[in-house]
């Protein structure tokens, strides 16, 4: 039963970061020698997607520490098999979740699809 708890912890936990991710790159979050936004909403919105992506983020982390002291626990605390799988699978979850946050926060915004007008030009 502890090995079903953690498991479902563990996936609970990396869809909570997945969606941490996912919402730092909806509040239009960038990277451009330090973090700037940018804004694809109106005023104020990118604000509430920022605020979901680090309550998505800590929740992360404190499901994926409970999936390893589920694993850790009970009888299993002395096998090694247990103590493998749950520094596995957290390893697995830090990597896919703080890629997904690189990769949207580190992505290269998109070119305008209507470009400016040059400067100087009227």
């Amino acid at each position: 039963m502890r090995v079903v708890g953690g498991m479902v912890l563990w996936v609970v936990a990396t869809l909570s970061g997945v969606l941490a991710a996912a919402s730092f790159s909806l509040a239009g979050l960038g990277w451009s020698g330090g973090f700037v936004e940018r804004r694809y909403w109106e005023e104020g919105e990118g604000q509430i997607g920022v605020a979901f992506g680090a309550a998505a983020l800590l929740t992360w982390l404190v499901l994926l520490g409970l999936s390893v002291a589920v694993f850790r626990g009970g009888s299993l605390r002395q096998s090694g098999p247990a103590r493998a799988t749950a520094v596995g699978l957290a390893a697995l979850s830090v990597t896919v979740v703080v890629g997904l946050c690189v990769l949207a926060i580190g992505w290269p915004e998109p070119a305008s699809e209507i470009p400016s007008p040059p400067w100087n030009r009227a």
